[in-house]
């Protein structure tokens, strides 16, 4: 089997060398505080901020330096990318379990492809799981001939095979002599087989190895109506919109769309979106968007002490992580709702066990059902949503450190930097004699120094939230002694995790950095100083559309940073800052 990986490697080369792809350089990036992100590990910020201090905040600031778009170049497909792409290649097939899971970089997925390479053990994946799937359609009779539709023995089958697969497969139309050299590689291997299946599984198994399949490949034209700027092509645009929306390769639709010039146009762009977004992968899509935006993947192993909580169980997690995702798609598909209502809203839905945390009636059956939480009750939003509090918590105790930070990061886009080094960050044993709550063990950090600076932009929040425990059930005692949840948000006095939402809610910083976020991931990098104006107006307008999430991923597609892509040869800028808190 060794043959087959020099004979991908051959292709792979070939594909670098002569194929469509041109080898650009990410941008790299420095870490720095300031208002912008919020890390990848939840210890601190590794962005620099969006625009200098005397630009002011997103929305009221003047519109920035003139737009410049980010350098075009490689897109490796994540991990759900290239699922989706390899089973719309070739059919609902089983896929390994051991493909290398995603890297996240600056709170994304596509982030993290657009920066990193594939690695040896990778590409061993990648080719252990090329044969496999290959071998499920290719050694099933009926299978193969449904994908060829012909005898592959017959040369003209081969290459109208060959322009058919390779146009879905590798997201673009195939140049006449990429044909010529997947034909003659075709016929080299039924030689050698003395079996045109066999040849052709291999070709194929050769072709989900190529960079035009594990890449998408931008390099963009030069713009017709002013040829010192440059776009992404018809194809090119193709694959960013099917990615950006369902997280998958573009459908025969959207291909046909680029092959008639659409693509580049306000009214085919819209038209496209209107019609992706209706489709249920957009939910799914969008499912996986929200799961990284609110850094939901660690309830999906969550574990709690079981000794103080008889509560935990192995799916809980699981159904914490299912309620918010069912919120978020009630929110955004089924009503087009204002999303900032995800904050303050009292509808949910729950399972049986999440309706014995909530002291809700429980359900009959497994699946979620809705449910309305009681209008006097102390719950209603995302931050009284057991996952949040949960999953921002320690394995017995709260943390209104780390719930603070939730929100100043993930729901406002501000940046707390990192303790410095040596600093101890546990509370354990502080204070006096006699039992403490969490709340007095904090004090410490307003009267010393080196905690203030930071934890004056965390703690206050979180300490709303202090009504429910580290697994998200909601009590009165900590230690025995009763709890205050009061807090001083902003120069708002505020009294528990209904009030915290509210005030959230009207914050205009949740929806600009809605829209940033939004717009980092769709792009996959980081904003850079030349694109201050466009995550500027997103958020505006998603501000003042009422913000739909529809809308905003509608806009995203139509902005001039979605579209534009720098010269190849442009220097690299480094992501710009963003000033304000």
């Amino acid at each position: 089997m060794r043959r087959w990986h020099s004979l991908s490697a051959v292709l792979l080369l070939w594909g670098c060398g002569e194929g469509r792809l041109e080898t650009i350089e990410a941008p790299a990036t420095a870490p720095a505080p300031g208002r912008g992100d919020d890390g990848d590990d939840g210890a601190g910020g590794d962005d620099e901020p969006m625009a200098p201090p005397d630009e002011g905040l997103p929305g009221e600031a003047p519109a920035g330096p003139p737009f410049r778009p980010s350098p075009a170049t490689l897109h490796r497909l994540t991990r759900t990318q290239y699922v989706n792409s390899v089973r719309h290649a070739l059919g609902d097939v089983r896929l390994p379990d051991d493909l290398e899971v995603d890297t996240p970089l600056h709170g994304f997925s596509t982030v993290g492809a657009a920066e990193l390479t594939i690695s040896p053990r990778a590409a061993e994946q990648f080719e252990a799981a090329a044969l496999d799937v290959t071998g499920q359609v290719f050694d099933d009779a009926s299978r193969r001939a449904a994908l060829v539709g012909c005898e592959p023995a017959d040369a003209a089958c081969v290459r109208d095979f060959f322009a058919r697969f390779g146009r879905r497969a590798w997201r673009r139309p195939l140049a006449p002599e990429e044909i010529d050299r997947l034909a003659g590689l075709h016929a080299e291997l039924t030689g050698s087989f003395r079996d045109p299946w066999a040849a052709l599984r291999f070709t194929v198994a050769a072709m989900l190895q190529a960079p035009d399949f594990l890449f998408r490949a931008e390099v963009g034209e030069p713009d017709p109506a002013d040829p010192a700027k440059r776009r992404y092509t018809n194809h090119e645009m193709a694959s960013r919109l099917a990615y950006f929306l369902w997280s998958s390769p573009p459908d025969d639709a959207l291909l046909d769309a680029a092959d008639r010039g659409e693509l580049v146009t306000d009214a085919g762009l819209r038209a496209q979106a209107a019609r992706m977004l209706a489709d249920p992968r957009a939910r799914e899509a969008m499912r996986a968007y929200f799961g990284e935006y609110l850094s939901l993947g660690e309830l999906d192993h969550l574990e709690k002490d079981r000794a103080t909580f008889p509560q935990m169980s192995d799916t809980l997690g699981r159904s914490m992580r299912a309620e918010i995702e069912a919120v978020v798609d009630h929110l955004v598909f089924e009503r087009d709702a204002d999303f900032r209502e995800l904050l303050t809203t009292r509808e949910t839905f729950v399972n049986a066990e999440l309706a014995a945390l909530y002291h809700l009636p429980a359900p009959e059956g497994e699946a979620l059902v809705a449910a309305e939480l009681p209008a006097d009750g102390a719950r209603g939003g995302l931050l009284s949503m057991a996952g949040v509090l949960a999953v921002n918590a320690h394995h017995t105790v709260t943390s209104p450190t780390r719930r603070g930070k939730f929100i100043q990061a993930n729901l406002l886009c501000f940046d707390v930097p990192p303790p410095p080094p040596g600093v101890v960050t546990n509370l354990d044993g502080v204070g006096g004699e006699g039992p403490q709550t969490t709340r007095q063990k904090l004090t410490r950090h307003a009267v010393d120094p080196t905690c203030n600076g930071c934890h004056q932009h965390m703690d206050p929040i979180g300490l709303a939230l202090e009504n429910f425990d580290a697994i998200g059930a909601w009590r009165t005692t900590e230690s025995g002694l009763p709890i205050d949840a009061t807090a001083g948000v902003q120069g708002v006095a505020i009294d528990g995790a209904r009030a915290l939402g509210a005030l959230v809610r009207e914050d205009a910083q949740f929806g600009d950095c809605m829209a940033r976020r939004m717009y980092r991931h769709a792009t996959g990098h980081l904003e850079e100083r030349g694109e201050i104006g466009v995550v500027r107006r997103l958020g505006r307008e998603f501000r003042e559309g009422g913000h739909r999430v529809v809308a905003l991923a509608t806009a995203i597609v139509l902005s001039e940073g979605f579209r534009g892509a720098a010269p190849p040869s442009d220097e690299v800028e480094m992501p710009a800052a963003e000033g304000g808190n």
